[in-house]
């Protein structure tokens, strides 16, 4: 082995021992949608509670482009991806520096097919890539899925699904996030045209396996993994009508549970050996039990509640509290136990952003650019800070390294504690 190849592979060893380190301020990577669990939490102490537009901030760029994908943080580089151009085929992958936001380096791409019938306030960069410190993996609604060089940005390998299987077709774009299994990046694509999950070799990009699903349509949400399950691992997509399982490594059904709404956006959440599932509009929250085999809605569903169910922001789930916002500014907090409501309250403003936390404490992000600070996990609301920005935000945040990242229609700005 080459000096030089040592000297990268020793690099990338150290950064991955940093980002997963639990003994130094508890530092975490946030590798792709929704952080290292996909359910928005992360265990740092150290993230700032209040910020203005000149308070805690670390700084601020101005990206190209447009997106509501979430940016992603491995050791010391930040990774976003945009869309511009008329017809919103022009795509581009970025990479910034952690603790400067100065661009390290900037790969701009080409998409093959902008999704059909597409018109929101979402674009051809709504996925949100994800990376293991040394690629990153961005799928766009062009159909189109690119593996970049984590270090230098240069092209590996892309995919073209669009002209394979067909334009995506659906009203807010593609938005469904991949996510890594072993030596695969796995994809849910469902939209009016012919639905599919598909398995990529993370090196080259060919498929390991594909899953069709007729009568699968228009949904938007992102696909959760399920590890150690008491039948296995498990791959969770949530779709119009209902919650399936397939086994990641195959792509073989396990089971499904009913009563899901036509469309879906929410991602699924994962924790404590139960999945947390939303369906809207004015769809149920329920709490599932893994590991079952067919239909296992009479079986397996532990409760159901319809109160305060989103469209399009995720939940999340902070201690023995499950709290989700409606696209109105609703907020809900259940008792994850059994479903019962604890209590709700109007926060006020359109959300599409995701909420997230850090330890107790969660961050809701309106589509003003105000991010709102409670307390998490308790019986009662706590409001801690109230935080405006003075731009539009679409994009959940990210939590990485005492860092907090908001995206906004025009930058993305790094917050974190430097004014007492």
């Amino acid at each position: 082995m080459s000096w030089c190849r040592m000297t990268g592979r020793v690099a990338w060893l150290v950064a991955v021992a940093v980002g997963l380190s639990a003994d130094v301020g508890r530092a975490e990577n946030w590798p792709g949608w929704r952080g290292p669990s996909r359910n928005g939490t992360s265990a740092e102490t150290g993230v700032p509670v209040s910020w203005s537009t000149t308070k805690n901030v670390a700084w601020k760029t101005a990206l190209p482009g447009s997106g509501i994908s979430n940016p992603i943080v491995f050791a010391d580089r930040v990774f976003v991806t945009a869309s511009d151009g008329k017809n919103l085929a022009n795509l581009h992958v970025m990479c910034l520096d952690r603790d400067g936001g100065g661009f390290r380096w900037h790969r701009r791409l080409w998409g093959t097919a902008p999704t059909r019938y597409h018109g929101s306030k979402s674009s051809m960069a709504s996925p949100s890539p994800l990376t293991d410190g040394r690629h990153v993996w961005s799928f766009f609604g062009t159909g189109d899925v690119f593996c970049v060089n984590a270090a230098t940005g240069n092209l590996v390998w892309h995919r073209s699904l669009a002209d394979e299987y067909g334009t995506i077709e659906n009203r807010f774009a593609t938005s469904s996030s991949p996510l890594l299994y072993r030596d695969m990046v796995l994809l849910q694509v469902d939209h009016y045209g012919a639905s599919y999950l598909v398995a990529l070799d993370q090196k080259t990009g060919a498929n390991r396996w594909k899953v069709d699903r007729p009568g699968r349509w228009l949904s938007w949400s992102s696909p959760q993994l399920i590890r150690g399950a008491a039948g296995g691992d498990e791959f969770i997509v949530c779709g119009s009508q209902r919650v399936e399982s397939f086994h990641p490594a195959t792509g073989k059904a396990l089971w499904t549970v009913g009563d899901m709404r036509r469309e879906c956006i929410p991602t699924p959440l994962f924790a404590d050996g139960r999945l947390y599932v939303v369906s809207g509009p004015s769809g149920p929250s329920m709490k599932i039990r893994p590991g079952g085999r067919g239909d296992v809605t009479a079986t397996h569903v532990e409760w159901k509640n319809s109160r305060g169910a989103p469209f399009v922001p995720s939940a999340i789930l902070v201690g023995r509290r499950y709290y989700l916002v409606t696209d109105r500014g609703i907020a809900t907090c259940l008792d994850a136990g059994n479903g019962k409501l604890v209590w709700q309250k109007r926060f006020g403003g359109g959300y599409t952003a995701s909420p997230v936390a850090a330890a107790d404490r969660i961050y809701w992000v309106n589509e003003a650019g105000v991010t709102l600070v409670i307390r998490g996990g308790g019986d009662r609301y706590e409001e801690l800070s109230k935080n405006p920005i003075g731009e539009s935000v679409f994009a959940s945040p990210a939590i990485s390294q005492g860092r907090f990242f908001l995206r906004t229609t025009r930058h993305l700005v790094c917050f974190r504690v430097v004014d007492e």
